[in-house]
């Protein structure tokens, strides 16, 4: 298991503000990726929504899972596919919409928007999660804990575990005044009940 694989994946070249696109740190995929698996939860057909430049996929494909990462911009979606390949990982990759997605899963990871730019993009992605799989891993900000947890019981779904931690986001779009802003958010790990 080569997880300078995954350490060396690559960022967004030019990041959309509108989608949210900042990275996930490798270090707290390497974190969602051994807790995910230690559970069994790699082991069936898993998601990655909103991949990116496919950092969770990456990682996923790294500890032998069957992944298929779904992203809607095509410019990360090449720079992942290019990654994965010269790489020789196995990642099914689809530029669709998370609203068009019908196909089930065992396990979906993911790290939506937060909804800071849009509001309400995080709750598109955790709906869509919540309908087609039966795990969900999950990153949103500490401060929509409330709203999150409402929103996974009136949805049939239940937490089963919530991580807080500090997610640093980096200077990438021209609007950020700090080189990194630390933001306290939450990893779920949820459970569909239907």
């Amino acid at each position: 298991m080569n997880l300078r694989i995954l350490h060396k994946s690559p960022d967004f070249n030019i990041p959309k503000p509108e989608l949210e696109q900042y990275a996930t740190p490798s270090e707290i995929v390497e974190e969602i990726i051994k807790q995910a698996y230690s559970l069994g939860h790699l082991s069936g057909k898993v998601a990655d929504l909103g991949s990116g430049t496919g950092r969770l996929a990456i990682g996923a494909a790294i500890f032998g899972a069957d992944i298929t990462a779904y992203e809607i911009d095509e410019d990360p979606l090449e720079i992942a596919q290019d990654y994965a390949k010269k790489n020789n990982l196995k990642i099914k990759w689809k530029n669709r919409s998370i609203e068009s997605i019908n196909e089930k899963y065992e396990t979906v990871i993911m790290n939506p928007p937060f909804g800071s730019q849009r509001p309400g993009a995080d709750i598109i992605f955790l709906k869509k999660a919540l309908e087609i799989s039966e795990n969900i891993w999950t990153i949103h900000l500490s401060s929509t804990r409330e709203f999150i947890e409402k929103f996974v019981k009136n949805n049939k779904g239940e937490i089963i575990t919530a991580y807080e931690f500090m997610f640093p986001i980096e200077r990438t779009m021209e609007f950020h005044s700090k080189d990194v802003k630390e933001e306290k958010a939450i990893l779920y790990h949820i459970a569909s009940l239907e």
